[in-house]
């Protein structure tokens, strides 16, 4: 049997209502229904444009998360709340009817509920922000005589796009009430035939001789094993659903309903639509948060003004210092509420100190010391100690006090009213690191400047490591600058200078054979043979050069395990390298240039490479300390004459070097800065030669004498 009529929906909509009869079943069907709440909702109520412009308007991509919400538009969610606060709930309520009837109820535990995790679930299946609309305190009895409309099967009607939570505050097996699904399958097709969004006054509670009419299987989803402080969330536009009626004692659920929203629920609820008790309509809501929205985004933001007198005389002013101790811009917001609860009228709030002890009071109480600690509450507590101490550390940065050296704070100046000086009078460091004696076993490799070091050494008396010379005239081998017999060696063996930080790594390859390095000879207009990797040794012809090689690196490894302090002196960043990577120690020759290509190092292809270095030694000699230096010996020339000067592209090198070298310092715990560099460019008054390229004797000596200040032990 079936008829038709018009009847009228809540939202005034006319539809055709078909009364049908199956296996004495009655049912009013509806099949527009869900047409016209679509056009009613999303379209007339600006739910799609709230959709569409709340995901335009998120910028927590990164928290997105895959879960089975998302997939099924509901989801089983455990531990939504302690089980012992659901508890203390229940206690309310039965004390207290009235209990949750207040939103501060609801509030005061929402950080809890929407934790990481339960928001990362939310902002999933919205893909945006979202707000609590409104919440309710659920006690259904086993009572089918007064049962409620939720007991029968139905769709919410509403936006299609929300999220009702259920959290349960006892287990399902004290009750045996629950809340049943049918999939977003099944739900489409039970709409399409007109059942679910029908009167609430003529719902149904068997689908099943309808189902079977319209050839729809029915699959129904139940979770048993809900504990207390469990949760369901589903999506109730979506879902069928159906609330089973308890069987053996009383339910306690908490119900929260949420929608998608522009802008953070802390700041909705705050100041567009504050949460109501009970279930509410959905009208007017998505124009509330949309024109907030609006406002919010074309409003000219507040200034914040700090006063001189080191207090704080604005809210605007405590939540930008709250924001700067707490990256997480929910906990911010959170603590700021507090505060500004405690004390709105900032009376006691005004001076940061007693902000700082609030705070730290707070956490002293909120955190469950006895038991298990929340990790996020010691992740908040770390950032406030954090910032405290950063705190208290830059208001002390420029004072005298806790300084090795207060003189050092300022640059000098001769012109001062109080305190004039002079860079010219000062050595440019702060601190002393005596790492060795005169009888330290100590070497260097590097460029020019650093020969110039290594003969002060050994001239001073230094225990200089020397393991190659080249006193045999027979030899075939030419080490520039040094003749056979001569007293002071040139480098502790015979691997010539060194420009770019590559090569003190190939040296260690090759000294302890972790990299395989071709043997390259290349012969020179006057005869002899050069080596690319050692600048300034030639071998009169091959044979020189083949009897020598093995000499040479045992030499080298000699060294560099003997060393106990190593100085080395970096002059520069631009490089020639071969085409599988090795580089050249200095410049090419004419007939080189076939076969290499001019690179520039970076920052961090300094570091990477005397890291390599510094690590290879280290492996071998335990012992191994390392003193970086920066040779201030500019550039003879530039590989970038076509775009730098190279007056410009020196100081792009130094600078690059200079980064590098304070990187490796803070990185290793043997590995020291010495600040010829700046003694030499900056504190000596007459340090150049006439080429204004090298430096004086004086100027090494002077250098030598700060190395003796800083490094070694008196």
């Amino acid at each position: 049997m079936k008829s038709i009529k018009k009847v009228n929906l809540f939202h005034g909509a006319s539809e055709h209502e078909i009364t049908t009869t199956i296996e004495d079943e009655t049912y009013h069907l509806m099949p527009d229904a869900h047409y016209n709440l679509h056009s009613y909702f999303e379209k007339k109520h600006r739910y799609a444009e709230l959709n569409s412009i709340a995901k335009k308007a998120f910028t927590r991509e990164s928290d997105l998360i895959d879960s089975e919400l998302n997939h099924h538009h509901q989801m089983h969610y455990k531990h939504a709340i302690p089980a012992d606060l659901c508890q203390k709930f229940i206690q309310q309520v039965l004390e207290d009817k009235t209990a949750f009837n207040h939103h501060k109820v609801i509030t005061s535990i929402l950080d809890l509920i929407l934790d990481k995790n339960l928001d990362q679930v939310l902002s999933s299946y919205f893909n945006s922000e979202y707000t609590l609309s409104w919440y309710s305190y659920l006690e259904t009895l086993p009572d089918r005589e007064n049962r409620s409309y939720s007991s029968y099967w139905h769709c919410d009607g509403g936006p299609e796009n929300h999220l009702k939570i259920l959290i349960y505050l006892n287990p399902y097996k004290e009750h045996l009430g629950n809340t049943k699904f049918l999939t977003k399958e099944t739900t489409d097709k039970l709409k399409k035939v007109g059942c679910l969004f029908n009167d609430i006054e003529k719902r149904t509670e068997n689908l099943a001789p309808l189902a079977n009419a319209k050839g729809i299987e029915l699959e129904e989803i139940m979770y048993e094993n809900i504990e207390a402080g469990d949760a369901l969330i589903f999506n109730p536009n979506q879902l069928a659903h159906i609330g089973k009626i308890p069987e053996t004692g009383t339910r306690h659920v908490l119900q929260l309903c949420f929608i998608p929203s522009p802008l953070h629920w802390k700041d909705t609820i705050n100041h567009a639509a504050p949460i109501q008790i009970g279930c509410q309509p959905f009208e007017g809501l998505a124009e509330k948060l949309l024109n907030y929205y609006d406002k919010s985004a074309h409003q000219v933001p507040d200034n914040i003004m700090i006063p001189d007198d080191g207090t704080i005389q604005s809210s605007m002013q405590l939540r930008w210092l709250i924001e700067n101790i707490f990256p997480d811009k929910v906990f911010a917001e959170t603590m700021f509420t507090r505060l500004i609860e405690l004390d709105p009228k900032l009376e006691y709030l005004h001076a940061y100190d007693n902000v700082f002890e609030t705070l730290k009071l707070s956490f002293r109480d909120s955190i469950n010391w006895g038991g298990e600690i929340d990790r996020e509450d010691i992740e908040h507590l770390a950032q406030l100690t954090e910032y405290l101490n950063e705190f208290t550390h830059s208001c002390e940065r420029y004072a005298p006090t806790n300084k090795p050296n207060h003189k050092a704070i300022y640059w000098p100046n001769p012109e001062h009213e109080h305190h004039p000086s002079s860079k010219y009078q000062v050595l440019p460091y702060v601190k002393k690191y005596p790492i060795m004696d005169k009888s330290t076993p100590i070497g260097s490799a590097g460029s020019c400047f650093a020969f110039e070091i290594a003969r002060v050494f050994q001239e001073s008396g230094f225990n200089y490591v020397v393991t190659e010379r080249n006193d045999d005239p027979m030899s075939g081998v030419l080490v520039d600058g040094y003749s056979p017999g001569d007293q002071y060696a040139k480098f502790c063996a015979n691997y010539g200078i060194l420009f770019n930080s590559i090569s003190f790594k190939q040296l260690a390859e090759k000294a302890f054979d972790t990299k395989p390095i071709k043997q390259l000879l290349f012969q020179q207009p006057q005869g002899y043979w050069v080596d690319p990797y050692r600048e300034g040794v030639a071998f009169l012809d091959r044979q020189n050069y083949l009897l020598d090689y093995p000499q040479h690196i045992n030499a080298t490894r000699n060294a560099l395990e003997m060393a106990e302090v190593f100085i080395i002196t970096l002059g520069l960043n631009e490089c020639w390298e071969f085409r599988d990577g090795t580089v050249l120690s200095r410049n090419p020759r004419d007939n080189m240039y076939p076969y290499v290509k001019h690179k520039t190092l970076s920052v961090q292809e300094n570091i990477e490479n005397i890291q390599s270095f510094f690590d290879t030694i280290k492996k071998f000699n335990p012992n191994f300390k390392l003193i970086i230096s920066i040779s201030p010996i500019p550039f003879l020339a530039t590989g970038h004459g076509e775009t730098k000067h190279v007056i410009t592209a020196n100081t792009h090198s130094k600078a690059t070097l200079r980064v590098a070298a304070e990187e490796l310092v803070n990185n290793n715990e043997d590995i020291y800065y010495l600040p010829s560099y700046e003694l030499v460019t900056e504190c000596i008054e007459d340090a150049w030669d006439n080429d204004q390229r090298h430096v004086k004797r004086s100027t090494v000596e002077k250098v030598v004498e700060m190395f003796k200040d800083i490094f070694v032990k008196t």
